[in-house]
């Protein structure tokens, strides 16, 4: 595993890093190191399947912005982060694969909007850094653990509208153990994992009406049935005022690619991922900010899907021919994740 601390001092600079507050799903902590970079932590099978990115999914994956040492101080029950990077990786450059230069997205970011003092977009961030703490004993210690740094995808958003839905029929990987894989075929067999290929980790979206957000985590999605689905995919998609159907196609536009993209890659066989869904909830808001190769619908709503999640992604050539045979149903979820929105439309 490289290690960033295995660098000289001179080699080196310290960073603040503070709670992710967008963080919807997952378990292991996000946080935020610049308003264009978020962290969280190392896995070995995701830094490879970075390093080793397919060209196909470049642009359907968060950019990869290398490693990050992070430091927890939580003396007195005040928690406070700051991290250790090689001198220059976090300075404005290139953000994504298509060349989108990070001063011109963060503008949105110089102002920060009332609703994210809002309380309940801290909730799940909160519980998912307490849960780092205490699950790992090395920030106890006063280590360091590792952390991968990547594109901050909410970035060019001020009211940043986000589903997080895990993807797949079988969130297993062939190095799972006997006991993890039964827990994950009980977690899929009872949610719409099984008959949908998708099922919903978590939600934020922003009220025009109210100025507020509405969230929902992980636990409330694993209890939704194809109706409970279908109703939250609704919400979602409305503002408080109406159905964003601009939005939802814009959406299904790029789900269409996605799986195009898919299609060509046959590098690594993906075991399970999660599909970030992002719009900007104010329609006041949504307008061109400067980055080329959209389309106008995609000016009028700024909408991005991303691919993220990557501990179950093994190299084919690492995988056996039982494990190449495993449908894994990315794709078949996200198909029917289309014939979902376009009822809608």
């Amino acid at each position: 595993m490289p290690q960033v601390e295995h660098m000289g001092e001179t080699d080196l600079e310290t960073v603040t890093v503070t709670p992710f507050v967008h963080q919807v799903g997952g378990h292991t902590c996000v946080l935020q190191v610049t308003p264009n970079i978020v962290c969280k932590p190392y896995q070995e099978n995701e830094v490879l399947f970075y390093r080793k990115l397919p060209k196909g999914l470049q642009g359907f994956v968060p950019f990869y912005r290398g490693l990050i040492n992070i430091h927890c101080d939580y003396s007195n029950d005040n928690i406070k982060f700051y991290g250790e990077v090689a001198k220059g990786s976090v300075r404005p450059i290139h953000n994504s694969y298509n060349d989108v230069i990070t001063e011109k997205i963060c503008l949105i970011n110089d102002v920060v909007s009332e609703s994210e003092s809002d309380e309940s977009l801290r909730a799940w961030s909160d519980q998912c850094i307490r849960r780092q703490i205490d699950r790992y004993g090395y920030w106890s210690e006063g280590k360091a653990q590792q952390f991968i740094m990547l594109e901050n995808l909410v970035a060019p958003y001020r009211y940043p509208c986000v589903m997080d839905l895990k993807m797949g029929t079988s969130h297993r990987s062939p190095d799972a153990s006997e006991a993890k894989r039964r827990m994950l075929e009980e977690r899929w067999l009872s949610s719409t994992s099984a008959s949908l290929g998708f099922r919903m980790c978590g939600i934020q979206v922003y009220k025009h009406d109210t100025k507020s957000y509405v969230s929902h985590d992980k636990y409330f999605g694993r209890g939704l049935d194809k109706n409970g689905v279908r109703d939250e995919m609704i919400n979602f998609f409305h503002n408080g005022l109406s159905l964003r159907k601009d939005v939802i196609a814009s959406i299904v536009t790029k789900l269409r690619k996605m799986l195009e993209a898919l299609d060509t890659q046959c590098a690594f066989k993906l075991f399970s991922c999660s599909l970030l869904i992002l719009y900007e909830g104010d329609v006041t808001l949504a307008t061109d900010k400067g980055v080329p190769n959209v389309t106008s619908l995609d000016v009028q709503c700024n909408t991005d899907i991303r691919l993220i999640d990557f501990a179950n992604a093994i190299e084919t050539t690492s995988c056996s021919k039982q494990d190449l045979s495993t449908k894994a149903g990315i794709r078949f979820g996200i198909k029917s994740l289309i014939t979902l929105l376009e009822e809608f439309l």
